[in-house]
């Protein structure tokens, strides 16, 4: 078995490399009206953001001068920070057409206010200018400005590097050849393979169609704990590419890939290089920002015409082995627009080749190696074999063939991949006594063969079968109560109307129709005093997603008093009328059992903890931190608060619980579902997930923080104390496993932050409320995941294209020996082994058709286990991804983390925007 991996992560070797930037700051006079344009429109939405929307801007202007490499936003609030930063300047010395950029998006960015242009006539172009070069040592920053500025300075110094010998070999033979073009980002730098490579997808077992995939690397530096200099890392993806037209196109629009050799801002030539831009839709009208079309009017360039260009998404693409030229464009595939060409994600075989070109192309040697750490490797809930054939208890005709099946595997549910299907599991954890446990479901349905098929899936997993007694259903573990009920009309689509007729947009519509759809469920459905379950048959999404009628239902059946879980139809109809079962299967309708029962904390009734096996005792609370969002309502201070939860989960007994800083208070920890409904009820800022609004502009935000990051810490202080002072067993201390996520945490956690890490004592915010007997019961953990880009990829040393799984620990990288870091790399998912898969020695470009099979490597950082090694903490930190049973191996974070994270799904209001799934395709 394999015992090391490399780290895709990496240092400078250049000697003494340098970097000079040129600098451009708002003019006084510019930032005083485009501030009161955003007063102005916060006042008149009644919103409380009023900063400047640079958010929107800085991508065009990035777009039209590539060499600028960051913006700081306080530019536009301070009159001595810059605004941007860039490698060299414009062949102008002045900016004139800078001013128009900005003036174009002012009145695109503002249009909903009256006379914006006639605030902006007073304002000079010529005001725009280049402040003076500064030149500094990458290796060595002189000050905190300096190291700040590292963070896109070194990779776009490596990026620049790379394009000195941009063609590279991809492959196990090196059989293809893939040349790199710069890709305009503000997060590290971005190249990209072009033109895009024709892949070979197989749909059916004889249809065979082309996908057109482009290789995009990226280059991020990031601070690793223990560790004074921050490295490289370097991610590999794919891009999918469009070549069908758009039959529809999601509001706002979607995002296209510009290829130019001509600057936009100066019109002079530059190295060929892609600008994303989005096109934005107006109804059915499809337009280039207004401010990126005048520029390039000014300067004799013209973009393809949107309209034509979500009509043929291949526009002016350069052929192989040839130089680009001219304008080129391109549209990526999202999550939005329909069927994918081929699998996301690359190969272990690809991210060896690329590594290898690193080591090439690059200045950098490597940061140290992981080396596999031992421990016992079990599975926690083995599989059964089948024995003999099980007839389900319910079975839905309509779907059932007319011949029987010869027995399988799959026909026994116990042999289930996923604990929580298998009615060994499944039932005694539902009928255990236990506080607020599942007695009622109710089954909303709108196709008979869906409430069949719910049924039957209840019946079987919990070993129930119908009784005289009407809606009552026994077994051999308890009785559950199941009532059915058609959902009428009330799954139809919200009535938004166009915004001419309205004059509202779709958002402001979408507010006032869900609760008045609201208020139709609660008065519907049978009003429950005791929490009880839901299964809800909604329809798919609609075109207009604002008119999606999910978030009703999730409030609407909650305020009844029912936790609920959604499920699609299962059914289609052929053209010839005829009803005939999706190829899915019946599998949607387990996955929506399960996340029911998911909700209902509900865990299998086996201890957590294997002492034998694990080597642990299983006195240990499981516990985790998890921020979730703001809340509207304020504290005695007039701020607004963070809500941040905290999850424990009894390793004995399998009871989870929660607690926030309020529930805690007054109600100390409560059952997981109680703790649910409980977050229907805080007043959610709508802006919340909006990061705009975590900018600290000013001494006062700062203040406010510092003031909850205090609160926060005595709440996890409690919370500890608590789990500290409660046995799991009698006659015993417990130990407490303190969990939290880096990038989630760290903001109200700052303690856990990688620079605090590495010059303060991390546990100093919570000695002051714990004593040192309680200090040394309890291990804390900091996580990292990989889907953030903080984590870095492994190859297979001496292996190129293996896979491997286990805990690595990551030698050669802290800068002190006594701290260890380490690498968890889990197995495939059981979905994606052997030929669904791309093989060891496979590229992506030899296939479209398999899954990556990309490992999900979690970074693990022990900050505190006294009277336990590292290397056992960790393994035990690692197996607890497996002990997720709810569609096993499919989390990055650790038990009992997908309890915070799914608790989400009720920390929501009607004002929220509707969610977005404009997902770029990425391997981490």
């Amino acid at each position: 078995m394999t015992k090391i991996i490399l780290p895709g992560a990496w240092e400078l070797t250049a000697t003494n490399p340098t970097c000079e930037l040129y600098a451009i700051y708002v003019p006084t006079r510019w930032r005083q009206v485009t501030n009161n344009l955003a007063q102005q429109r916060a006042r008149l939405q009644g919103k409380s953001y009023r900063a400047v929307p640079v958010y929107s801007l800085d991508p065009l202007v990035v777009g039209s001068f590539p060499k600028i490499i960051k913006t700081l936003r306080n530019g536009w609030q301070k009159d001595n920070v810059p605004w941007l930063l860039a490698t060299e300047t414009t062949e102008l010395s002045d900016l004139s057409d800078l001013g128009n950029l900005i003036k174009d998006w002012l009145i695109e960015e503002f249009s909903s206010l009256e006379d914006v242009e006639s605030q902006l006539a007073n304002l000079n172009n010529d005001d725009w200018q280049w402040g003076n070069s500064q030149t500094y040592e990458l290796l060595h920053p002189q000050n905190k400005v300096e190291t700040s500025n590292l963070y896109q300075a070194i990779p776009d110094y490596l990026a620049e590097k790379f394009l000195q010998k941009p063609t590279v070999s991809f492959g196990v033979d090196e059989q293809y050849q893939l040349t790199f073009y710069r890709v305009v980002s503000l997060q590290g730098a971005e190249l990209m393979s072009w033109p895009p490579t024709e892949v070979t997808v197989t749909k059916g077992k004889e249809t065979t169609e082309t996908a057109y995939i482009s290789f995009v690397l990226e280059f991020v530096l990031q601070t690793v704990p223990w560790r004074e200099k921050p490295i490289v890392y370097h991610h590999l993806s794919i891009r999918r590419w469009l070549t069908k037209p758009l039959n529809y196109v999601p509001y706002p629009g979607v995002k296209a890939h510009i290829g130019n050799n001509r600057r936009w801002l100066d019109g002079q030539r530059q190295t060929f290089c892609f600008i994303p831009l989005m096109i934005n839709r107006y109804g059915k009208e499809m337009k280039w920002p207004q401010a990126i079309s005048n520029l390039l009017s000014l300067n004799d360039s013209q973009l393809p015409d949107a309209n034509n260009l979500v009509s043929n998404p291949n526009h002016n693409w350069s052929r192989v082995n040839t130089i680009p030229s001219g304008i080129q464009a391109a549209i990526a595939y999202t999550s939005k627009l329909g069927e994918p060409p081929c699998f996301p994600g690359v190969s272990p075989q690809d991210l060896a080749s690329l590594d290898q070109a690193i080591e090439a192309h690059l200045p950098v040697q490597r940061v140290g190696e992981a080396k596999r750490v031992t421990g016992n490797i079990f599975i926690f809930w083995p599989l059964e074999k089948p024995k003999q054939k099980i007839v389900p208890l319910l079975a839905d005709e309509d779907i059932q063939s007319a011949k029987p099946k010869k027995a399988k595997k799959s026909d026994n549910p116990n042999h289930s991949h996923t604990p929580m299907l298998r009615p060994k599991l499944a039932a005694p954890a539902v009928f255990r006594e236990a506080e607020n446990s599942l007695r009622t479901i109710l089954i909303l349905w709108e196709t008979p063969q869906c409430r069949n098929a719910l049924i039957a899936e209840i019946c079987q997993l919990l070993y129930l079968s119908p009784t005289k007694v009407e809606n009552i259903y026994e077994g051999s573990y308890g009785s559950l109560c199941i009532k059915t009920q058609h959902v009428g009309d009330l799954t139809q689509d919200l009535e938004i109307q166009h915004f001419s007729e309205a004059r509202k947009t779709y958002q402001q519509q979408r507010t006032n129709l869900l609760v008045e759809r609201i208020n139709q469920i609660i008065a519907f459905i049978p009003q429950t005093k005791k929490l009880s379950g839901a299964l809800i048959e909604i329809r798919l999404k609609p075109r207009i997603s604002e008119a999606d009628t999910k978030l009703a239902w999730r409030i609407g059946a909650m305020k009844a008093g029912y936790l609920n879980q959604h499920i699609h139809r299962i059914t289609y109809i052929t053209k010839a009328g005829e009803e005939k079962p999706k190829k899915s299967g019946l599998e949607p309708v387990k996955r929506a059992v399960s996340d029911l029962l998911r909700q209902f904390g509900l865990l299998p009734d086996t201890p957590l903890i294997n002492s034998k096996k694990d080597g642990i005792d299983p006195d240990v609370w499981l516990t985790c931190f998890y921020v979730l969002r703001r809340t509207r309502k304020t504290n005695a201070e007039n701020i607004p608060k963070t809500v941040v939860l905290m999850i424990r989960v009894n390793p004995i007994t399998a009871q989870v619980e929660l607690t926030t800083p309020d529930l805690f208070k007054e109600q100390g920890w409560i059952s997981y579902p109680v703790g649910l409904a409980h977050l229907l009820n805080e007043d959610w800022d709508s802006n919340s997930y909006d990061e705009s609004n975590e900018e600290l502009d000013d001494e006062q935000k700062r203040k406010e923080q510092t003031k909850e990051q205090r609160l926060i810490n005595k709440f996890v202080a409690e919370c500890l104390q608590e789990c500290l002072n409660t046995q799991i067993t009698d006659n015993k201390s417990p130990r407490v496993l303190f969990m939290a996520e880096a990038l989630n945490a760290r903001k109200m956690l700052n303690w856990l932050q990688n620079q605090n890490l590495l010059t303060n004592d991390p546990l100093q915010a919570l000695k002051q409320y714990l004593s040192q007997e309680q200090i040394n019961r309890l291990w804390v953990v900091r996580l990292r995941i990989a889907d953030t880009g903080e984590v870095p990829v492994a190859i297979v040393k001496d292996s190129p294209g293996s896979r491997t799984s286990g805990v690595y620990l990551w030698q050669g990288v802290c800068d002190h020996g006594e701290r260890s870091l380490y690498l968890s790399v889990r197995k495939a998912l059981y979905t994606e082994r052997g030929t669904t898969i791309l093989q060891k020695t496979q590229s992506r470009l030899d296939n479209g058709s398999r899954q990556a099979g990309k490992a999900r490597i979690l970074e693990i950082a022990l900050i505190h286990h006294p009277e336990i090694k590292g290397d056992k903490l960790a393994h035990f930190v690692h197996s607890l991804r497996s002990r997720w049973p709810y569609f096993a191996n499919d989390v990055s974070l650790p038990l009992p983390f997908p309890f915070a994270i799914k608790a989400k799904e009720y920390a929501i209001s009607t004002k929220d925007p509707v969610e977005s799934s404009e997902t770029d395709d990425s391997n981490f």
